[in-house]
């Protein structure tokens, strides 16, 4: 496989991995939330570890948070469709 083509895919799994930890955290309420900020932190560390370049870095921030909205959203989205059922029209 192509460097490139597997840097990115890593960049790609790392983000989303912290993307969804944040988002995850946002939404619980227990205290065990933060279990997932700690993951979120770690798997920072592991990219940071892996990948020392500034790019990489700021991409990796840039991305985890669009990860995190996008995650974010759908969450909501299926939330507010399993409580709310659709109106029935005759």
């Amino acid at each position: 496989m192509n460097d490139r083509f597997k840097t990115a895919l890593w960049l790609i799994g790392y983000t989303f991995l912290a993307g969804l930890m944040l988002a995850i955290f946002s939404m619980l309420t227990e205290i065990y939330k933060y279990l997932f900020s700690l993951l979120a932190l770690y798997i920072g560390i592991r990219f940071f570890r892996r990948f020392e370049t500034l790019g990489m870095r700021i991409a990796f921030f840039v991305l985890a948070i669009v990860f995190y909205l996008l995650i974010a959203v759908i969450i909501a989205a299926v939330i507010y469709l399993r409580d709310n059922s659709l109106p029935v029209t005759v």
